[in-house]
Formats: structure tokens, sequence, C-alpha cells
């Protein structure tokens, strides 16, 4: 029996293996679809209060009744706690009193212009009518400006006092520490009978005396991505998930965003506005965060694996006959498994699905 030589086989076996060559290589094709297309993007989000309030006191004293506790419900300028501070109190009242026996000097002062005006005046009138020299008249002159001049330094002082008892006010103001908005008690670390210091003082320990939380209104922060952070828009619609509510949905919008990149994570920061007058979200929830970043409808598009990406600008296989042609296409919203076309194709042509990479422009297929 005749057989065929080893080394033949072999140059046989390695001519047959490269495509094209021989056999014109099968291949599938598709073509360009309408879809309606959405970009999404899921990231880790948590619940934070809309404002939080950290408070401490500006004077040092101790305290005299906190009639606040955590969980209570606050209305803004509302007493949360009392410090006593008598000294304060009491430099307070001898400032008052010392403006009050300035604003008297005032009215003394005052009352005496008007006695010297009233007779400067008659004086001038004797003057015009020769009835008395013209020094008497410079005489009169001359004491009216003093008596403008007494009423000036009066006012100047109460000036003085009355800013100084304005800021004494302020200082005895700071002894109750208020509600800066309507919220919540989040935390209380002071008891009556306390001692507290200044803000700022070297005795300060730093730690708020109260904490106070708006939480009818909570915003969601969300961290995204540098990929998608660039299809990132005002108002983009966002599903909410919470692991403490598994399978409920909460809905809303990107209320505002950092509009830059963290340039230590690469990611920008969202915000979602929430409605919680119910009460039922709290502060500090972990969850996730789906945004639709972009909507198609109707887009035109071809399966991501009948696009090429990566070397040069992005192109498909389009069959012509029994040859392939490497068309370049304009690509637009890639979700992953779908890729929205914009230009280069009529949607007319048989685009190949896989191979990417594996047939040379003009190479003989056949269409399975």
């Amino acid at each position: 029996m005749n057989t065929i030589p080893t080394s033949l086989q072999l140059l046989l076996t390695a001519f047959l293996a490269v495509p094209g060559l021989l056999f014109a290589s099968p291949v599938k094709t598709v073509t360009i679809e309408h879809r309606d297309l959405v970009r999404e993007t899921s990231q880790p989000a948590k619940v934070q209060a809309f404002y939080t309030a950290d408070l401490g006191t500006k004077v040092t004293g101790y305290v005299d009744s906190v009639p606040v506790d955590i969980g209570d419900k606050v209305k803004k300028g509302q007493a949360l706690a009392i410090i006593a501070a008598p000294e304060l109190k009491e430099q307070r009242n001898a400032l008052k009193a010392q403006a009050l026996e300035f604003e008297t000097g005032v009215q003394a002062a005052e009352a005496e212009l008007q006695a010297v005006r009233s007779e400067s005046e008659r004086i001038q009138d004797l003057v015009k009518n020769g009835s008395v020299t013209s020094k008497a008249g410079d005489e009169a002159t001359n004491r009216l400006t003093a008596a403008q001049a007494q009423v000036a330094a009066a006012k100047a002082r109460l000036g003085t006092a009355a800013a100084r008892l304005a800021e004494a006010e302020a200082v005895v103001g700071y002894t109750t520490i208020r509600a800066p908005f309507d919220g919540t008690v989040t935390f209380r670390s002071v008891d009556q009978g306390d001692l507290v210091y200044a803000a700022g003082s070297s005795q300060d320990s730093a730690q708020p005396l109260l904490r106070v939380a708006q939480v009818d209104k909570l915003r969601v922060v969300t961290q995204v991505p540098e990929r998608d952070a660039v299809w990132l828009d005002i108002g983009d619609s966002v599903e909410l998930e919470f692991d403490a509510f598994p399978g409920q949905i909460f809905t809303g919008s990107i209320s505002r965003k950092a509009g830059a990149l963290n340039s230590s994570t690469q990611r920008m920061q969202a915000e979602i506005d929430l409605d919680n007058r119910q009460g039922q979200l709290l502060p500090g929830l972990f969850g996730r965060a789906k945004i639709s970043l972009e909507q198609r409808p109707g887009a035109l598009v071809l399966p991501a694996g009948a696009v090429r990406f990566g070397q040069g600008p992005a192109h498909v296989y389009v069959v012509q006959g029994n040859k392939v042609k490497h068309q370049e296409v304009k690509i637009g919203l890639d979700h992953g498994v779908w890729v929205e076309i914009l230009a280069g194709l009529t949607g007319e042509e048989q685009v190949v699905n896989g191979m990417i990479g594996r047939l040379a422009d003009g190479a003989t297929v056949t269409v399975k």
C-alpha cells in the first residue's frame, strides 16, 4: 500500500491550519438593530443627615440645665443648654447702668443746647437791631458752638457705652446654647453641674456638648467612578436599596455633584436628597445607588462582540459577497452587551459577530 511521506503529511497539516488558504472561514453575521439603551452604574451609598451641627459654648461656666436629651425633636432657636455665668451678667448690668447714665447725659446736653440756641437767636436779633454790640453776638455764637460740642461728646460716650453693652449682651447670649435649625438631638455629652470651657481655650476637650441633625430631609452620598462620572448629570434618576430594607426600592434623582474627581480616588461625589418626614430612614445606613446615567431610546446597535476597539478607530467586519471589509464606525453609548452605532453603517450591512481580530481585510468567508 502506498503511503504519504511523513514530511508531506506535516506540511499538509500546517497548510490546512491557515484560515482562508484552502477554505473560506465560516462566520456568523448580524444586522444593526433598534434597541432602547440605558447606561447605568451601581455604587455603594451612605445616608447622611441633611444638616448636622456640633454645638459648643463660647463661655466658661457651670451647666445650669440641659432641657433636652438625645432623640428629642427641637425647633430653631430652642434652648438646649443653659450655662451659669453670673460674672458675665454682672458686667452686662454694670454696662447697662453706665449706658443709661450716658443717655441721661445726652438728654441734659441737648436740653442745654436748646436753651443756648434760643438765647443765641435772641441776642443775634438784638445785634441786628443795634441793641447790643457785635461782641455780644460773637460770645453767644461761641456758647452755642460749645454747647453743640458738649452734645457731640455726650453722644460719643453713649455710643461707646452702647457698643460695649451690645458686646456684653452677646457674650451673655452665649450662655444659652440654641438649636441652629429644626432637627433632632443625636448626641449629648453634658449634664447639669458640669464645668464647660469656652471653645478654643486650652482646656476645651474639642468634643461637642450637643449635636443636632436635620433628619426630616436626608442626603444620600455616593462616589461615581471616572468612567461613569463623565455621563452624570443633575436630575439623573436613581434607585436606592439599603441593607436594612431588603427588597425595598427608594427612588430619587441626583440633586448635586462635585463637578470634579477626587484626586485620591478618581471618583466624583454625588448626592441624592430624600424626603424622610416619616422617619423611616436613619443617618448612617448603607446601601447601593443605581443611577441611570444615559438613555438612548430606539438606538442603532450591534452586539459588543461585533465591534473591535483598542487598535485605532473602532471598526466592524462587513461581509461583501464572500469577502470581508474592515469598516470604521463611530460609536456612542457602550452598554456592555450592546454598542450604539452613530455613523459608518447604513443598517443594511451584514456584520460579522465574533472573530474580532482573526479576519484580515479582504479575507474570504462563508456565512453560516
